[in-house]
């Protein structure tokens, strides 16, 4: 085992978890090697009524308790050796959430946060300016500059806001996933001030960047890089946790490219990978 944790997974408590489950996601994680694995279901209180034009809208706030139950009862079975003895001796099944940051979101985040327990909160945001960006209407009328800076200036606003009841920023240029536009990924250049806000507040606060490694896949011809400059910059402004998170739907894709990824933050001189257990911080030597 590399002892790596995927901090980033998705199973069947997330609306669009179907072609997945708890226990799926953990045996190909066990069987990768890895160390550990977070489920951080979905939970977005505030949905575009536009996703209406392309699908049902449906409710994307999870059932904690279910999800909870089940990541108990599969780690019992990891204990018990269902998996293999080395799996049971060490590998950890952790419960987390992937709370949706927007403004109208607010209340409902922080009632949720208040009354539920986790492992792990990563903080994302899928939803900006009552769009989805994976159906392509956020990007009408905008040029590249505009469509990620905006983005970004959401997450540094609500992650200000969220202040210490999240653990993980997630996927900081989701953005350029969907986008249209030849630039194809989100750089530190392009945006030195917004990123220098973004990363101190996270170094500051002992918060840990995400890379997101489903990102970088290939989608509608064009692939996202993740870009040294803002990995260097964190480092300079004091950041140390670098988290590793696959966004797996799909058991094939739990811990997708984290030898790589491992190698490239240890390249520029992180020596260690960060996960969550109780809310508290937790460093896996590269």
């Amino acid at each position: 085992m590399n002892m790596f944790f995927d901090t980033h997974n998705h199973s069947q408590f997330s609306f669009d978890g179907e072609r997945t489950t708890l226990e799926e996601s953990t045996s190909s994680a066990i069987e990768k090697g890895l160390g550990g694995i977070c489920f951080t279901d979905h939970c977005d209180f505030y949905v575009p009524q536009m996703k209406a034009d392309f699908e049902p809208l449906h409710n994307e706030v999870f059932d904690v308790a279910a999800q909870q139950a089940e990541a108990d009862r599969v780690a019992e079975m990891v204990a018990g050796g269902r998996f293999g003895r080395a799996a049971a001796k060490k590998f950890k099944v952790l419960k987390g959430i992937e709370i949706g940051l927007e403004e109208k979101s607010r209340e409902g985040i922080t009632r949720h946060l208040e009354t539920c327990r986790f492992d792990q909160v990563t903080a994302s945001v899928h939803y900006l300016e009552d769009t989805d960006p994976y159906y392509g209407l956020y990007y009408n009328g905008k040029n590249w500059k505009e469509a990620y800076g905006r983005y970004l200036e959401t997450i540094l606003k609500e992650i200000k806001w969220l202040g210490d009841r999240f653990d993980i920023m997630g996927h900081f240029d989701y953005i350029a996933r969907y986008a249209p536009y030849p630039k194809e990924s989100v750089l530190y250049r392009d945006f030195p001030g917004l990123f220098d806000e973004i990363l101190k507040f996270l170094a500051e606060n002992g918060k840990a960047f995400e890379i997101n490694t489903k990102t970088y896949r290939t989608y509608h011809m064009r692939t996202p890089q993740l870009d040294r400059d803002i990995l260097i910059r964190f480092m300079e402004l004091g950041g140390e946790a670098i988290a590793l998170g696959s966004d797996s739907h799909d058991p094939s894709q739990v811990g997708t490219k984290f030898d790589y990824y491992a190698q490239y933050i240890k390249s520029i001189g992180f020596r260690r990978l960060a996960h969550y257990e109780g809310r508290k911080l937790k460093m896996v030597t590269i």
